[in-house]
C-alpha cells in the first residue's frame, strides 16, 4: 500500500514538473521568435522558419501567436474607415462562387498584412489561420462581438465587430486573440502602441467570454448565453494580463435605487497595489481605502447615469455602468 501511495505521488510530482516546465519553455520560443527578421513579408518564409525550429504543436501555435502580435500592427485609419455591422468583402450568388471568393480575399489580406505590417483584426485573424493550416495546425477564424466600449454594456451581442481564432492542440480547441495580444490604441494620441499581452494566448473559455461572444456559439466552449454576456462590464487588458478576479458586483449594471454604494471586491492584488476609480461626470481619479483585505466601497448617488472605470495601480481594468 506504501508503495501505491508512493508511486501516485512521484507521478503527480512529475506532472506537475511536466507542467511547469510545459508553461515555462514558452519564453524560449518567444526568444527564438523574436530572433525572426523585423523585414520577413513573406507568410511562406515565416512558415519555414517556424517549421524549422519547433516541432510540439503549441509551441508551433505560440511561435505564430508571438510573431504577429509583435510585428503586426493595428491600422487605426483602416478601422475608423470600415463598416464594422458586416463581415462580407465581396457579394456572391453561389456557395461555390462564396468559396473561390472567400479564398482568394484571405490570401490577398493575408499578402498585404505582411507586406503592410498593418491590419485590423480579420488581417490578424485571416494571417494566424494561414500560418496555423500551413503549419499542420486545425485552426479557423471566428467572427463576432467584443465587448470594448461602456456604451455595450447592457445590449445583447448581435453586432460582429471583431474575429479571433481557434486553433486545436491536443484535441482541445484553444483561443488566441492576436489583434489584442499586439497592444492598444492610446486614448490621447489615437495611436496604435505595441504592447504584448499574454493572456490571450490559449485563454480559459470562461476568461475569454467575459468579452467576446461569437457569432456561431458552437465557438463559446462554455455554457453561457447572450443573457449572461449582455450585462457584464467592460474588461481591459490588464484584467486578464495580471489575471485579477472581479468577485463583485456580479453585474456591470449597478443601479442607485438598489445601493447607494458600488461594493468592489477583486482577487489577484498584491501587497502594495492601489485602486483607484474615476467617474465620467467629472474623470477625477478617487483612490480608495482598503478594508477586509477584499472590499472597496464607492459611492454612486451622485453618479447617476454615467460610467465608472476602475484602476489597480493605475491601470484600467474594467467599466461599469450606473442606472
Amino acid at each position: 500500500m506504501k508503495l501505491k501511495n508512493t508511486l501516485w505521488i512521484l507521478v503527480f510530482l512529475n506532472l506537475i514538473f511536466w507542467n511547469f516546465s510545459y508553461a515555462q519553455n514558452y519564453h524560449s520560443v518567444d526568444s527564438i521568435v523574436d530572433g525572426y527578421s523585423k523585414d520577413l513579408n513573406d507568410a511562406d518564409e515565416l512558415v519555414k522558419l517556424i517549421y524549422k525550429d519547433f516541432s510540439r504543436p503549441d509551441e508551433k501555435a505560440r511561435a505564430v501567436f508571438r510573431w504577429v502580435a509583435t510585428n503586426i500592427s493595428y491600422d487605426v485609419s483602416l478601422a475608423e474607415s470600415m463598416n464594422y455591422v458586416s463581415k462580407n468583402a465581396f457579394s456572391y450568388k453561389t456557395e461555390k462562387e462564396r468559396e473561390i471568393k472567400d479564398k482568394k480575399f484571405k490570401l490577398d489580406l493575408v499578402s498585404s498584412t505582411m507586406n503592410t505590417k498593418k491590419t485590423v483584426c480579420h488581417g490578424y485573424a485571416a494571417l494566424m489561420e494561414y500560418l496555423y493550416l500551413k503549419l499542420g495546425l486545425e485552426a479557423t477564424i471566428v467572427f463576432g462581438n467584443l465587448k470594448a466600449d461602456p456604451s455595450q454594456i447592457g445590449e445583447m451581442p448581435d453586432v460582429t465587430n471583431h474575429a479571433w481564432n481557434v486553433v486545436k492542440i491536443d484535441n482541445n480547441w484553444q483561443f488566441v486573440d492576436a489583434t489584442l495580444a499586439a497592444g492598444f490604441v492610446s486614448s490621447k494620441t489615437n495611436l496604435f502602441k505595441f504592447y504584448f499581452n499574454d493572456a490571450y494566448f490559449f485563454t480559459n473559455p470562461e476568461r475569454f467570454f467575459l468579452n467576446h461572444y461569437p457569432t456561431d456559439e458552437k465557438w463559446l466552449l462554455v455554457a453561457k448565453s447572450k443573457k449572461d454576456f449582455a450585462p457584464l462590464p467592460v474588461y481591459f487588458g490588464g484584467y486578464f494580463q495580471y489575471n485579477y478576479e472581479i468577485i463583485k458586483p456580479e453585474s456591470g449594471i449597478c443601479s442607485t435605487k438598489d445601493n447607494p454604494n458600488l461594493i468592489f471586491a477583486i482577487r489577484g492584488l498584491e501587497e502594495y497595489d492601489t485602486i483607484s476609480y474615476s467617474s465620467s461626470i467629472d474623470n477625477t481619479k478617487t483612490y480608495l481605502d482598503q478594508k477586509n483585505d477584499l472590499d472597496f466601497t464607492i459611492p454612486i448617488l451622485d453618479k447617476k447615469n454615467s460610467y465608472v472605470t476602475i484602476f489597480v495601480s493605475g491601470r484600467i481594468i474594467a467599466i461599469f455602468k450606473i442606472i
